[in-house]
């Protein structure tokens, strides 16, 4: 063999052998995604833009050189989509690169969410899966698996539970005590969120006391997401306790105009159920205020993190 065949012959092993070390240098030393940072980018009327931050270390041959990736990622809350977006041929080079991207998430998948919520006894799991890969000179090398997973809780009916006796008066006198409340979610649907209720009160004269009826109005950052009658006509007898049915329900359909004050005011609802009994004595009907029913609650989330009320 003459020497421009041997040059040849070694030239073609360097080759293979520097494809084969490649090969292997990518199959050990894969990318790894190191953190992936979510925040709510601009909120309109219709739409919320959620923005993604994903930090890749990078395998050593794009350390030394330049290649690219491929990015998709998703972000679910109790399973319900929020957002999913595709990246392709991002730029690489160094040790490490942030990669972001952003998607818009319409609006009207909030009460899809919110029905999962309260349904799940008031949880939910946000899980944020993103997928990467790198592409250098002709090789994959994907990440490995890097599902995030959270869990938030709210506590929105809490304080509408008491034993603690309330009473309330008209006509310049006591007239009724409650001595006792209770609240606690039903099942929701796509269109409504029940809320069964009951309230004890005692009639504190000495004739019976019709109560015409028990009005709610729920608002949450100021918007009426709830509006109706609570409990039908009934009597007490004198110097009696009763319990009551009082229910309320949630009109899904307003959760959508709600998200978009909650994410403005940074993930803060003011939260507010008001009840009003109309009473019959003496042939004369009067309102009273259940201002000791009614609650004023603030609820903060931080939903790529955790939650918490006062």
């Amino acid at each position: 063999m003459n020497s421009g065949r041997k040059t040849g012959a070694l030239l073609v092993v360097a080759v293979v052998l520097l494809g084969i070390a490649a090969y292997g240098l990518l199959a050990v030393d894969t990318p790894q995604i190191q953190s992936v940072d979510n925040s709510w980018g601009t909120v309109t009327e219709n739409q919320t833009e959620i923005e993604t931050a994903i930090t890749v270390e990078n395998p050593l041959l794009i350390r030394v050189g330049d290649g690219v990736a491929d990015v998709r990622y998703t972000v679910a809350l109790n399973g319900v989509e929020f957002a999913t977006e595709r990246k392709d041929g991002v730029q690489l080079s160094g040790r490490d690169d942030v990669i972001t991207v952003s998607t818009s998430m319409d609006n009207d998948r909030i009460p899809r969410w919110w029905v999962t919520h309260i349904n799940r006894n008031q949880t939910t799991t946000v899980t944020v899966d993103p997928e990467v890969v790198v592409l250098y000179g002709g090789f994959e090398a994907p990440a490995e698996e890097s599902t995030r997973s959270r869990t938030f809780q709210t506590q929105l009916l809490e304080p509408l539970n008491s034993d603690e006796p309330r009473q309330f008066s008209a006509f310049d006198r006591t007239v009724l005590t409650i001595t006792e409340t209770d609240a606690r979610w039903g099942e929701a649907t796509a269109e409504r969120t029940p809320i069964d209720g009951s309230i004890t009160a005692t009639n504190e004269l000495p004739i019976a006391l019709p109560i015409t009826e028990i009005q709610y109005t729920i608002r949450m950052n100021g918007i009426v997401v709830g509006q109706g009658t609570a409990a039908e006509r009934t009597v007490i007898p004198p110097e009696s306790s009763r319990r009551i049915d009082a229910n309320a329900t949630i009109d899904n359909s307003k959760l959508d105009e709600w998200w978009v004050t909650h994410l403005q005011r940074n993930e803060t609802t003011r939260l507010s159920v008001d009840f009003t009994a109309t009473v019959d004595y003496g042939g004369v009907e009067r309102q009273i205020p259940l201002d000791a029913v009614s609650y004023n609650r603030t609820v903060r989330t931080n939903v790529f993190g955790s939650a918490s009320e006062t």
